[in-house]
């Protein structure tokens, strides 16, 4: 999600948070003991019904996923209730995705019928090797691999499926005509990504599409400790980091720092007193924010792998392990504003979002790209 989503509307958010930043499921979604979800099903063409075989079926941000046979036919077994993303994709084919429920354990059974590929149009589109699309796609690729300290062991391997363009009004825009190849040789991980839609302007950028992650083999052991450091250090501070804090109430432990608005008719006063001029946040403390522990804002959900996060004002939040900019001169630390325009979203115990609800992010959390990006499927040691 990831991303820096300043003023992008609360639809394009929606959709962002169910793609990129941040997140679907996490490994307590996906696997339960005792029993879970089977999902057996066809992927067919929807015009003649014809099967397609070897289809890709996945859950999406995740690494969890399998190829249809030869008939079409696939079978993902061990999934848990609760709300699973599933994509399909298939060479020259529109990549299908579709949000199932599932409140029993038990086989269901899920038809996936995929359209034949459409034409990108576009004002001006770059396909071919010149300089205008190389210059456009260094933009692409620092705008998709961020500036994290893994983002130079990333690689676009494949950047001829890219068709770019740029319209009348400066936005530089992008599509995929197959998956693109990201290769994570920091986290261990290949990234098949279909972009559906890019559209940077003005130092900002939004996207849209599919993901499905592939584990690398690791050369030897060394390499294996080292992906894994790396990941445990990609979680650190990350939004499926924040969201956990939240349902184990230990934020703090955490190395989080959580400030809730108050609303204008429980605030002591009508302004903010800031002496010499400088924005501290103890000016604003019971004035405009107050401090919030995790279990305030974390209420139990229909499911057991439900939670919900519940705030009708907006989120301040600063993780002190990491310095950076913010509003306030006495708290240099990396800082976020989330936002929850239907007062809630629902997430996973372990952190990652189900149903966002508009679920809204800038700031710090909002800057995560492919560099930094871990499975949905992921996991800690404890």
């Amino acid at each position: 999600m990831h991303l820096n989503i300043n003023s992008i509307s609360p639809k394009k958010i929606g959709y962002l948070w169910l793609i990129a930043v941040v997140f679907l499921c996490s490994n307590q979604v996906f696997a339960q003991q005792g029993g879970g979800v089977t999902l057996v099903g066809k992927v067919t063409d929807e015009k003649t019904g014809k099967p397609l075989p070897f289809a890709n079926v996945f859950i999406n941000n995740s690494s969890i996923g399998t190829n249809a046979d030869e008939n079409g036919n696939y079978r993902l077994s061990n999934l848990s209730i609760g709300n699973l993303e599933m994509a399909v994709s298939f060479l020259g084919y529109e990549t299908v995705k579709q949000t199932l429920r599932f409140e029993q354990p038990g086989t269901k059974n899920v038809l996936f019928k995929l359209r034949e590929g459409m034409e990108l149009e576009g004002v001006t589109v770059y396909a071919k090797k010149n300089k205008k699309r190389e210059k456009y796609l260094k933009i692409i690729t620092r705008e998709l691999l961020g500036n994290s300290r893994f983002s130079k062991q990333c690689k676009i391997l494949n950047p001829q499926v890219l068709k770019i363009s740029e319209d009348d009004d400066k936005h530089l825009t992008a599509q995929t005509t197959k998956p693109l190849i990201i290769e994570n040789l920091a986290l261990g991980y290949r990234i098949h990504q279909d972009l559906d839609d890019f559209d940077y302007f003005n130092g900002k950028v939004y996207y849209g599409g599919s993901t499905r992650f592939e584990l690398l083999v690791p050369k030897d052991s060394l390499q294996k400790k080292q992906w894994r450091a790396n990941q445990k250090i990609a979680y650190q501070g990350s939004v499926k980091h924040l969201l956990a804090s939240m349902v184990a109430d230990s934020l703090q432990e955490q190395g989080f720092k959580v400030y809730q608005a108050i609303p204008d008719s429980m605030r002591r006063f009508n302004t903010v007193r800031a002496p010499n001029g400088y924005n501290t946040i103890a000016n604003h403390v019971h004035n405009r924010i107050e401090p919030v522990r995790g279990m305030r804002l974390v209420r139990p959900g229909e499911l057991i792998t439900e939670r919900l996060v519940v705030s009708g004002t907006q989120l301040e939040v600063f993780f002190m392990k990491k310095k950076g900019r913010s509003p306030y001169s006495d708290m240099p630390y990396a800082y976020t504003q989330i936002t929850l325009p239907q007062g809630y979203m629902v997430i996973t115990p372990s952190g990652w979002v189900s149903i966002p609800m508009g679920f809204e992010i800038a700031g710090d959390l909002g800057n995560d790209r492919f560099s930094s990006l871990l499975p949905a499927d992921w996991k800690r040691d404890d």
